[in-house]
């Protein structure tokens, strides 16, 4: 597989540590910051492994990367203590964890130029996940104004943004060299396979992920509220 080059590999790991401290910000707490760890040593390890170079099991081992997450964050969301949870997090920290969405944009470009991922996942492509890393900056600073948004303004933004992922995400799941492929054999999704960039769906997304659903589980239970305080 073809070696990117020594600053996109800076540039991606730049993107995972702002991804620890924002999300580490947003739980104000240290022990949620060592799951994060601990989470991203075990994909880590598999990788190195070789564990998700699999391409016939069923299912597929690269399941692993969200299965988990979207289990925990659905038991979370039906749980009062859950979402008492979620809403508790900082807004502001869970908005400036998107921004990360611009340095995976580019290094997800970088991959492309090395055939490393289809042109779909990129910008160039069918991934507009760009404008969400762009907006959430412009975002946050709103959201600091003395004119805040508004709950609905919010709310729109997350669920716009939550869709963007979900189109990058499932076009990388259905390009992986796996059981499940069904999109661009010529040049499937190899990037996340190894090491640092199975970060990528073993970290990065679940953890925008949950900024979102955090975000509108926060949002959703403030009805009534005109504007959203920090």
């Amino acid at each position: 597989m073809a070696e990117l080059p020594t600053w996109v590999e800076g540039l991606f790991l730049a993107a995972v540590v702002w991804c620890l401290f924002w999300a580490t910000a947003a739980a104000r707490s240290r022990w949620f910051v060592g799951v994060l760890f601990v989470v991203g040593a075990v994909h880590w390890i598999l990788a190195e492994r070789g564990f998700y170079r699999d391409a016939t099991s069923t299912p597929p081992t690269q399941s692993a990367w969200l299965a988990p997450v979207i289990v925990a964050l659905l038991v979370t969301v039906v749980s009062s203590s859950g979402r008492r949870w979620l809403a508790s997090l900082d807004p502001i920290a869970l908005m400036l964890l998107h921004v990360l969405r611009v340095p995976v944009e580019l290094v997800l470009h970088q991959a492309y130029r090395h055939d490393l991922v289809p042109r779909a996942m990129t910008f160039d492509g069918h991934n507009f996940d760009l404008a969400s890393g762009t907006s959430a900056i412009l975002m946050a600073a709103w959201m600091l104004s003395k004119r805040p948004p508004s709950r609905a303004v919010l709310v729109v933004w997350n669920v716009v943004c939550l869709g963007l992922l979900v189109n990058v995400v499932t076009t990388a799941l259905l390009s992986l060299p796996s059981s499940v492929q069904r999109l661009n054999f010529e040049h499937p999704n190899v990037l996340v396979l190894s090491t640092p960039y199975v970060l990528l769906p073993a970290l990065l997304v679940p953890a925008v992920l949950w900024a979102h659903v955090a975000a509108l589980v926060r949002l959703l239970g403030s009805a009534g509220r005109d504007r959203v305080e920090p």
